[in-house]
């Protein structure tokens, strides 16, 4: 089953865009291990070249990946699977995702945040997300610069994908 869940755009989550995952008894562990895919570069180079080319037909700048957004969206997906849920706030420590950028040391004027699950590739990720009003908002926001993206694979939906959007501070003034 594929799922998706969109903040839109400031970190303001949209409204009633949370599934939990509750394991069933016979569920093993094993399954709600995270793992790097083996084409995890190859899978996040497309995402970002989809993103960019919609942007691109939007008459917006391209977004470049930041090391630290793609540092915090790898933890939050790995999360999502060992903690089983799917929400932009892990339902144990209430960290939201601004939260998650501000403790790993990245500083924003807005961020935004996009979540989707059970898709298997590049292509249905993104059209997913651009067939949502929320995640297309965030996917066209002229407001970001810079974005995370994490593939993940393992738990209740199989793949788990982040994408972090953000405005750093040393833009401002542009």
């Amino acid at each position: 089953m594929t799922k998706f869940v969109g903040t839109a755009l400031l970190v303001a989550l949209a409204a009633g865009c949370t599934s939990t995952a509750t394991p069933s008894a016979d569920d093993a562990d094993a399954k709600y291990t995270c793992r790097t895919l083996d084409n995890e570069s190859t899978l996040i180079e497309e995402v970002l070249a989809k993103v960019n080319e919609v942007r691109a037909a939007n008459k917006l700048e391209p977004l470049v990946i930041d090391p630290l957004l793609s540092a915090v969206a790898d933890d939050f997906a790995c999360e999502m699977i060992t903690d089983r849920f799917l929400a932009h706030t892990n339902p144990t420590d209430e960290v939201s995702p601004g939260e998650r950028l501000t403790t790993a040391g990245y500083i924003y004027y807005a961020m935004g945040e996009n979540l989707a699950a059970g898709q298997a590739s590049a292509d249905e990720v993104v059209a997913d997300w651009l067939a949502s009003d929320a995640h297309r908002a965030n996917i066209l926001s002229p407001e970001w610069r810079e974005v995370g993206i994490a593939v993940r694979e393992g738990g209740e939906h199989g793949w788990y994908w982040v994408q972090e959007f953000a405005d750093p501070v040393e833009f401002a003034g542009r």
